[in-house]
């Protein structure tokens, strides 16, 4: 007996993640404002753009004039490229050798973070050469590792590598790069400018003509903290957080004001019931309602990305005033008191991460809460909350 068809999904699922596009147009254009007219603005859209999306975000810093989209892995460098976004790309962190002849072919620009992924990386370039008539060159980052400890050459071996790279037929060194571990630490950036700027002026001394510099991201922008050099590398600001603890040089702070964050976590109530009081409310029963209370239980939990670290003390936006998370986040639901708002229903929105009224819950304050820092907050949202894209219309052509 053959089985019922499926039926098809529902045209709406009752959580979603609104993402602002204008706003994100808007974010490039106040930081390029915020850099000297001659350094480049390049926009991080790796890990699906913050749990933004990574296409529709990409054509948004076009739009708003990004010089350069930078992401993590060759996969995404390839999927922006298949989607027609002709913009500068570039690779952060190394590639597998077979992705290396292919990223030179589709215009990427790849990076080498030690001795060893610069060796892999040229072998694999000469395999290339070796094998295809391509006339691509390949346009490599050098990155220097200053004291984040993750990544990057030793800055005694820079002029090594240096001369690795001009040796290889084909491979132009396009920048040579550092990343801060901690743009609010005045000393420790500075420490690590020092040991950068050392390296450069080592190789200064050989006679080797400086490529492009970039080291700033949104904190040591913001904060100061490192010099813009030749290009800086934003993500965290893009999407309109500076995160926790970076206060705005006094020559930034206006500039700082206009970011607006673009992203909203909505649901529709899947279950709105009044419980007695003394009833409990979640997994293990440690919440208990104070008082006979209105409990909306919203599709959205951990396995969407919503953290068990969100009770207690989270909060919610219902009616244009925040209500308390109640019970202990599941994988598929979290709940909320919606008892003083009056008139609730299953069609009205309520707002975990974004804008309702005159009220905010910024990623900051989320994760503050969680321990952790508002990258991780929008990063880890979930695939099976559809995007649903604000004011696209302005990017039709920003694919160019």
């Amino acid at each position: 007996m053959p089985h019922p068809a499926v039926p098809a999904p529902a045209p709406a699922h009752p959580a979603w993640i609104e993402i602002d596009l204008a706003a994100l147009v808007h974010n490039a254009r106040v930081l390029r404002r915020a850099i000297p007219a001659a350094t480049r603005l390049g926009l991080l859209v790796k890990a699906n753009a913050y749990g933004h999306g990574m296409l529709a975000s990409a054509r948004a810093a076009v739009a708003g004039g990004a010089d350069q989209l930078i992401v993590a892995s060759a996969d995404e460098a390839f999927a922006l490229r298949g989607a027609g976004i002709r913009a500068p790309i570039l690779v952060v962190y190394g590639v597998r050798p077979d992705a290396v002849g292919p990223a030179a072919d589709h215009h990427v620009e790849l990076s080498a973070g030690g001795t060893g992924s610069l060796q892999r990386t040229l072998a694999a370039w000469r395999a290339h050469r070796a094998g295809a008539a391509s006339a691509a060159r390949l346009r490599l980052h050098l990155e220097v590792d200053s004291g984040m400890g993750r990544g990057g050459i030793r800055p005694e071996e820079l002029d090594a590598a240096v001369r690795a790279v001009d040796a290889e037929p084909g491979v132009e060194l396009v920048a040579i790069w550092s990343h801060l571990a901690d743009g609010t630490d005045r000393e420790r950036s500075a420490e690590q400018v020092r040991r950068y700027e050392d390296a450069l002026a080592g190789l200064a001394r050989t006679g080797r003509a400086l490529p492009a510099r970039h080291l700033a991201a949104t904190e040591g922008l913001f904060a100061g903290t490192a010099p813009p050099y030749e290009m800086v590398r934003i993500g965290l600001g893009w999407y309109g957080e500076l995160g926790l603890g970076v206060a705005p040089t006094p020559e930034l702070a206006d500039i700082a004001a206009e970011l607006r964050p673009a992203m909203r976590v909505v649901a529709h109530p899947v279950r709105l019931e009044t419980v007695p009081a003394g009833s409990s409310v979640g997994y293990g029963g440690e919440w208990t309602a104070p008082r006979p209370s209105r409990i909306a239980t919203l599709p959205i939990g951990y396995a969407d990305g919503w953290s068990r670290r969100s009770w207690p003390g989270g909060t919610a936006l219902a009616g244009g005033r925040r209500v308390p998370i109640v019970g202990r986040v599941s994988m598929d639901s979290v709940c909320v008191d919606v008892t003083d708002v009056e008139g609730i229903g299953m069609d009205d929105e309520v707002v975990l991460l974004g804008t309702q009224g005159d009220e905010r819950i910024g990623a900051s304050e989320v994760a503050a809460l969680r321990g952790t820092i508002p990258n991780e907050v929008m990063a880890t949202l979930g695939a099976r909350l559809p995007r649903v894209l604000i004011g696209p219309d302005e990017l039709d052509a920003a694919s160019a």
